[in-house]
């Protein structure tokens, strides 16, 4: 939430950097509101969109600023988080907006630590916590189940036919990074990951379990708009140490901790700021929070087109995101 005094500074920026521009040598178009909108359609943004709808969501809001507050064109494909770092670096795409570092320890050191082709673009402000879940319904018979160690005797409330003998992890898309397996193994729990296959299956067997109150334990994660649905409790694993932080990045099969806090971050191909300074300078002061992300992701979900849910949350918090496109307005004058 932006205090008053901060709507004022930006109101006062605003007006530096649309007088900034108009003093400058470069061109702007004007928009359907009258407008003046910089004319930087010869110049396309690619993003990578990973399979979930939180990664859509910030697509989204930041493709509509661009194209209508910044005149850019834009492009997007679908990308799982493992792929996207090799195509940042050689300029496929130019930009990613949610990366959760736990899970990417070597790419951060292999593509942005040692300037192989990828910056780190900021905090997206959003924070992640992956963990394994179940409906707190379930408390109320098994208050074990606050943590792991209620699996030593309620493993079999999670066996499905998925996994004959043993409790199932429900996962979503194979390619998320998890450390399920490994953190059941190394508890020396009788549980095993199950993949449903993407993100929406995974949701479906959760409402299905919700509706008619039955176990189910699953990977999820916040910032999540399943989390405003259904009323979901993150059992206790092992507090995340020094070591696990090494295993998650040397020795993923002996990771046997919690999941930990994520400060999610956006990259860029290194070029995008030459290629593109008022689209790299609003995308670096990009930043929103869970409950925002889940207010544009949850539209998404229910079948909203994108743009359409992004112009929908824009409408209604221009103070957010106006010192976002302030910032890329400043560059664009400079």
């Amino acid at each position: 939430m932006r205090s008053r005094r901060r709507a004022l500074l930006s109101c006062a920026v605003v007006s530096l950097a649309l007088v900034a521009a108009a003093c400058s040598d470069v061109s702007s178009s004007s928009s359907g509101g009258g407008a003046s909108v910089p004319a930087n359609s010869d110049t396309t943004i690619n993003f990578a969109i990973n399979p979930w709808d939180g990664s859509a969501a910030n697509v989204a809001v930041a493709e509509y600023l661009l194209k209508n507050q910044l005149g850019y064109s834009v492009s997007d494909k679908n990308v799982n988080e493992f792929a996207q770092f090799k195509q940042l670096s050689t300029g496929d795409l130019d930009a990613t907006l949610e990366v959760w570092p736990s899970g990417h320890a070597d790419d951060y050191k292999n593509y942005i630590a040692n300037d192989n082709g990828v910056v780190d673009g900021g905090k997206l402000g959003a924070i992640g916590q992956i963990g394994w879940w179940f409906p707190t319904y379930m408390l109320q018979d098994h208050p074990e189940l606050k943590t792991w160690d209620g699996l030593k005797q309620d493993w079999q409330l999670f066996e499905t036919p998925n996994t004959p003998g043993e409790g199932t992890i429900l996962d979503g898309d194979p390619s998320y990074v998890t450390f399920d397996d490994a953190i059941a193994k190394n508890l020396g729990l009788n549980m095993k990951a199950y993949y449903s296959g993407s993100e929406s299956a995974e949701l479906t067997e959760l409402d299905t379990a919700y509706q008619d109150k039955k176990p189910i334990l699953m990977y999820l994660w916040t910032p999540h708009w399943a989390m405003g649905k259904y009323d979901m409790t993150m059992m206790g694993l092992p507090k995340v140490t020094d070591q696990c932080t090494k295993d998650a990045a040397d020795s993923p099969d002996a990771y046997a901790c919690a999941y930990p806090e994520d400060v999610l971050y956006k990259a860029f191909n290194d070029q995008l700021q030459t290629k593109a300074p008022a689209a790299f300078a609003m995308l670096s002061a990009m930043q929103w929070t869970n409950d925002q992300q889940n207010t544009v992701s949850a539209d998404i979900h229910s079948g909203m087109d994108p743009q359409e849910a992004a112009q929908k949350w824009i409408d209604a918090n221009p103070t957010v995101w106006q010192p976002w496109v302030d910032a890329g307005l400043a560059a664009q004058a400079a």
